[in-house]
């Protein structure tokens, strides 16, 4: 088993890699390098998946009894892969399976392109009772259930919708530790690019972040549109912009958001993650309103970091996937929107997010997710944040 510490924490790349080859991480076609990520795995759909009734929890039936009622037809992912639609259920067997030791288990969360595609997926496992968790010493293969909410999309064997990390027991950080962390280094700016210290951020299991909405002119926000043409998963820069969102623009008001329509905003703080440490949101905060505030949760260690030498050219925006639920739900400029958990490593990732891993959202403000195109007067406005220097995000 490859452990080289017992500390709780976030298991880091090299751990995943020894896994890999010892045993502990399998896959029905090997495991990739591309796959690996400093604190986490992307998981790949495999050959085959199915449309089911609704979503459920394994349990001690398990999936496949399960299947047998609640599925109502199987299909292949053709090379040239299939279309799945909106806000019908789906469920993938994935490549990947698990062979844990005791003491380790895992915690999933959906990529940061399929939130910002508003696809909601959940990991479950043969006989699960709960999703997105698996247990210490769980032996078998993992399933993930996948409902597209916005658009339709365009999926394939192999592609990655999905991400696991593998942790020993309680990662989060302390409020103490957070305060000591903001207090002495650069990890939260402001929109000025003034560094943050505990004094001036809400610490609450976690650190209380906000909402974006600057100044009159500047889009502030994107909300999807409704029954447009499916978006190709592998279709990077294709996609136009304006035919799948409307854009929001900042007119110092408030936004009303509209009851279970999809929007992306961004956070008025600048985030950066130094190499022993990543992070993961909180989904939905009941103190911050009924609102859903994100999809994929996770960020590896060095998000907004790079090498970092320059904070202020580094640090990056979170973005926000937001739904509101039952109500119209106003949100202003600067509202406390959503909290962040900050989680130690176990030692170092031997990588950092962004750093030959091919990120399309290091340093990132508000961005849409790699499928989409910008045209030239939508790229020049997005490509420069409201401070004037370059979004690295849109450098291929």
């Amino acid at each position: 088993m490859p452990d080289s510490v017992k500390q709780p924490g976030v298991f880091p790349s090299q751990w995943i890699r020894a896994a890999v080859e010892c045993g502990i991480i399998q896959g029905d076609v090997a495991v990739h390098s591309g796959q690996i990520q400093p604190n986490s795995l992307d998981l790949r759909l495999g050959k085959t998946g199915c449309r089911v009734q609704c979503s459920f929890l394994p349990g001690r039936e398990g999936i496949y009894r399960k299947l047998e009622t609640y599925s109502w037809y199987d299909f292949e992912l053709p090379d040239e892969g299939i279309v799945i639609e909106r806000n019908q259920a789906y469920i993938f067997p994935l490549n990947e399976s698990l062979n844990l030791p005791h003491g380790v288990y895992a915690r999933s969360n959906p990529k940061s392109t399929t939130g910002r595609l508003d696809v909601f997926t959940r990991l479950v496992t043969e006989y699960g009772t709960s999703f997105d968790e698996v247990k210490p010493g769980h032996v078998g293969k993992l399933f993930l259930e996948v409902v597209p909410r916005s658009f339709a999309i365009r999926v394939r064997a192999g592609d990655s919708l999905a991400q696991i990390r593998f942790q020993r027991g309680d990662p989060r950080l302390s409020k103490q530790e957070i305060a000591e962390l903001l207090d002495g280094d650069d990890i939260l700016l402001d929109r000025d690019l003034r560094t943050l210290r505990s004094d001036e951020i809400q610490i609450n299991s976690g650190m209380v972040l906000s909402v974006n909405l600057p100044v009159k002119g500047d889009t502030v926000g994107y909300q999807a549109r409704r029954n447009t043409a499916p978006i190709d998963l592998r279709g990077v820069g294709i996609a136009p912009v304006r035919h799948f969102w409307n854009r929001i623009y900042g007119d110092n008001r408030p936004v009303v958001l509209e009851p279970d329509e999809f929007y992306i905003f961004a956070s008025r703080e600048l985030v950066r993650l130094p190499p022993m440490y990543c992070a993961e949101m909180v989904a939905f905060d009941a103190s911050s309103g009924e609102v859903r505030t994100h999809y994929a949760g996770f960020f590896d260690s060095g998000f907004g970091y790079a090498d970092g030498s320059d904070p202020k050219r580094s640090a990056a925006s979170v973005v926000l996937e937001v739904r509101s639920r039952d109500v119209p739900f106003l949100i202003e400029d600067g509202q406390p929107l959503f909290r962040v958990n900050v989680l130690r490593s176990t030692e170092q990732p031997d990588m950092l997010y962004g750093s030959g891993t091919g990120s399309h959202y290091q340093s990132q403000r508000l961005r849409l997710s790699k499928q989409f195109n910008y045209t030239a007067d939508e790229e020049e406005e997005s490509a420069v944040s409201p401070q004037g220097f370059l979004d690295f995000s849109t450098v291929e």
